[in-house]
């Protein structure tokens, strides 16, 4: 288990001061980061050697979003560490230990030069051991399917703010963009699946899918999708 503190800033609230979805994920996403270059194995090692963490799927749960000002830990737990593909567990408490939000993600290691799998080296597999104490949640890991009955309610570009080291869209601008497509944000669970990565100025069709509960928004571009998010 790793764990950062935090409190939450006037900069990462909406209008109702609750944490943002966007950096709730960058939550999540800088205690993996943090913990990885603690340990040796993150962007100063992947780097030289041309390879790359990319998250394939996130499912969120939601309890309740932390406010403006609260202070909140952050931790994560990396399992199922082996071949090209790693697990890991989130949960966000707040400082009197209320279980704000938990997660669970799934990552690739990724070689750059060549756009493909790569297997995880000796080194990063004995960075993250598995932890004993991981808290036994149940997640339904599941895999998104786009029927192609949703309806298109508009189009998004990524501009150069939205990518990251791998010159890629950030993983949690997805939630971002298609979040503000909802007809409404009666929701406690996001899943996100990313099929393929958007590039500076690729211009996205968003498509909308009312569900039996909740939502789903669907990011594709010339008829191949990029991006399933389902909102419950």
């Amino acid at each position: 288990m790793y764990q950062y503190n935090g409190r939450v800033s006037y900069s990462e609230v909406d209008s109702n001061l609750n944490l943002t979805y966007f950096d709730l994920v960058n939550y999540m996403q800088d205690c993996s980061c943090f913990h990885s270059d603690d340990v040796g194995v993150g962007v100063h090692y992947l780097a030289p050697q041309n390879m790359g963490w990319f998250v394939t799927a996130y499912e969120i749960h939601v309890n309740r979003m932390p406010k403006y000002m609260e202070r909140i830990v952050v931790k994560t737990y990396p399992y199922q560490v082996k071949g090209m593909l790693a697990r890991r567990m989130y949960t966000i408490y707040s400082e009197d230990g209320e279980l704000l939000v938990y997660a669970d993600s799934l990552w690739i290691l990724m070689d750059l030069l060549n756009s493909r799998p790569a297997r995880l080296t000796p080194k990063i597999i004995e960075a993250y051991p598995d932890d004993p104490d991981r808290p036994k949640i149940d997640f339904s890991r599941e895999k998104l399917r786009y029927n192609g009955e949703g309806k298109q309610v508009g189009t998004f570009v990524v501009g150069e703010f939205h990518l990251d080291t791998n010159s890629h869209m950030n993983n949690s601008y997805y939630i971002d963009v298609t979040r503000r497509f909802l007809p409404t944000e009666d929701f406690s669970t996001i899943i996100v699946n990313y099929k393929k990565a958007a590039l500076l100025f690729d211009e996205l069709q968003v498509y909308l899918v009312e569900l039996e509960q909740g939502y789903q928004v669907v990011l594709k571009k010339d008829d191949e999708i990029y991006t399933i998010v389902e909102y419950k």
